[in-house]
């Protein structure tokens, strides 16, 4: 059988973008060796932030498991990484998961996290972009997002960028704690989405779609 991550061009890696204040970051693929730098970047987060992840990524084994099962046909990671000297540092981690089978091939979730300094420069849209970008090539027509029913700051952004809440799971997420909480699930047209990047200042008051 042949190998998924093979059959995906990678070939305009990495890209090269400018943010509002000047600053340089560049976009690639997650690749194995990102391991140390994307747990550096997941426990820079606030307890605030990571409380709304479904994976509890403060534990080091779970972006080792990421890393080591990547699959890019059905999760493609994309992160934002600043160059310092000769290290590369993790500021952005944005995911498009999609099903290679069945009857959801059209649909994706997509996902992005940005640390607290990067906000507000314009590298939400950036990664938004990519990502629908990366969809669109890929066929997808919905978009979907899985949110806690308490995490009001990405709910109000969803709603703002056009999304429409589809339904509620009941008691569908358990926290670190053991209790329980509904998930919403959100939806929109990637066609629409896409019309209306170039309307909405995003980074105004980006947050994060865990």
């Amino acid at each position: 059988m042949n190998d998924p991550n093979t059959l995906v061009d990678f070939s305009d890696y990495p890209k090269r973008f400018e943010l509002n204040d000047g600053s340089e970051i560049f976009l690639r693929p997650m690749r194995p060796d990102d391991r140390d730098r994307l747990f550096s970047f997941f426990k820079s987060l606030s307890k605030r932030d990571r409380r709304y992840f479904k994976h509890d990524v403060s534990q080091r084994e779970v972006i080792t498991n990421w890393c080591r099962h990547l699959d890019y046909d059905r999760v493609l990671p994309i992160l934002a990484i600043v160059k310092e000297n000769d290290k590369e540092r993790v500021v952005a981690d944005g995911t498009l998961h999609t099903e290679r089978h069945g009857w959801s091939t059209h649909v994706a979730q997509i996902r992005v996290v940005i640390v607290q300094k990067h906000r507000k420069r314009g590298l939400g849209q950036i990664m938004l972009r990519e990502l629908y970008d990366r969809a669109i090539d890929r066929g997808i027509e919905k978009v979907q997002a899985y949110l806690r029913h308490d995490d009001t700051n990405a709910a109000a952004l969803l709603r703002k960028m056009g999304y429409k809440k589809e339904a509620t799971f009941r008691e569908h997420a358990l926290d670190v704690s053991g209790r329980k909480h509904d998930v919403n699930i959100y939806y929109s047209d990637l066609g629409e989405l896409w019309n209306r990047m170039d309307d909405l200042n995003i980074d105004s008051d980006f947050f994060m779609v865990p």
